[in-house]
């Protein structure tokens, strides 16, 4: 009845609150994902009402555009002793949910509503800026999942990101030790914390955390037993044995939302526009370092089934040469970003890049080149050294 989304669905599973911050604004995210995946615009037409409703809701329950601790505090769920207060990731998901709202009124032709949506973004960064962020970007609510949510959805300036991003490596770093990862996110923050690091030059650390064996890690349950992704980072632990059985699943979603990382900035499939109708396809090798103290990843091999077709992205470093193999289906503008440490030597099926079919050169862009590509099969060589 007040317009919020509940934390369970089907309602009569709820317990406590009916909604809870983040949680609730699934309502939003969900549509808005599917709708950009698919560019199917009857899932939005289908929920916009209730959309509307809810951001109703968020304005009528802020406070100066921020938003506040209600509901279920589930928050940064299952965090590793680094708790980030609710009232913080309200204001964060308030924020979120309103772009993603305009977005959405942009694409169903709803230009005023659009623009208001975007006013009001703003008017949540800036209330945002003047009561967590600090003059050299830190921020004053000092936790990994603080940094990651604020730099995903862009509400710490565009002059003052770099700065928190390091901070948030940093963090990380201070972390690690024999036994650690120096990770410290739950639910909300993990899904945010690699794609965050790879957008801000912490690519390598990024693949640090994804290859880890130490807990808490990916590959810490991969090397206790794991088939399918926990609930909780310590679901098991060789020193305490299992979680208490009362909430201890084994075949849990969230962590797994890594995932997208692993498509989007590893294997380097992202969708420019709804549908992948224009699609950008950046590979996320680890930089070349010979004097690296541990292998790092040599290969990936990846294919997404689009709406539009096969998209596959297959990358791997032998012999001092970086090679990549990619499937663009058709109907689709691409853009490629092809690492290119070495300008003399990139090829694509053995013919310099100027004289490949299909390929326009646009330019050169921390060291990769730009390139436009027709639908169609390709395959990359360069020189792979510093």
């Amino acid at each position: 009845p007040s317009g919020t989304f509940p934390g369970y669905a089907p309602f009569p599973f709820q317990h406590g609150w009916d909604f809870g911050t983040a949680w609730c604004d699934d309502g939003v995210i969900c549509p808005w994902t599917v709708w950009w995946v698919y560019n199917d615009q009857r899932i939005l037409q289908r929920c916009w009402p209730a959309m509307t409703r809810f951001l109703e809701w968020r304005k009528s329950t802020s406070r100066n555009d921020l938003g506040i601790a209600h509901g279920n505090d589930w928050g940064d769920w299952l965090n590793q002793n680094e708790p980030t207060p609710l009232d913080f990731i309200d204001t964060i998901y308030y924020a979120y949910s309103t772009r993603l709202m305009a977005d959405m009124a942009q694409a169903l032709g709803h230009r005023p509503q659009a623009e208001e949506y975007r006013t009001l973004f703003r008017r949540i960064a800036n209330a945002f800026t003047q009561k967590y962020v600090q003059p050299d970007g830190t921020l004053t609510v000092d936790t990994q999942t603080a940094y990651a949510l604020a730099l995903f959805t862009d509400l710490i300036p565009a002059a003052q990101r770099p700065a928190a991003a390091q901070r948030l490596a940093d963090k990380i770093r201070q972390g690690e030790s024999d036994t650690r990862s120096g990770m410290t996110t739950g639910f909300l923050g993990t899904r945010h914390l690699l794609p965050v690091l790879t957008r801000f030059g912490h690519h390598d650390l990024a693949l640090r955390l994804f290859q880890s064996r130490k807990f808490p890690s990916w590959g810490y349950e991969v090397e206790h037993g794991a088939t399918t992704i926990w609930e909780r980072w310590d679901s098991y632990t060789h020193e305490r044995g299992f979680q208490n059985a009362a909430m201890n699943s084994f075949a849990h979603y969230a962590f797994g939302a890594v995932a997208e990382w692993m498509f989007r900035d590893l294997a380097g499939i992202d969708a420019q526009s709804p549908g992948f109708a224009h699609l950008a396809l950046r590979p996320g090798p680890p930089e070349p370092d010979p004097a690296a103290a541990q292998p790092t990843l040599s290969w990936v091999r990846a294919h997404y089934d689009s709406i539009r077709g096969r998209i596959t992205s297959h990358w791997r470093i032998q012999d001092g040469w970086f090679e990549w193999d990619v499937t663009i289906p058709a109907n689709v503008i691409a853009t490629l970003y092809l690492p290119v440490w070495d300008r003399t030597s990139p090829t694509e099926s053995g013919r310099p890049l100027r004289d490949a079919p299909g390929l326009k050169l646009i330019g050169l862009q921390d060291a990769r080149a730009v390139l436009s590509a027709e639908s169609g099969t390709y395959r990359f060589r360069c020189r792979w050294t510093p």
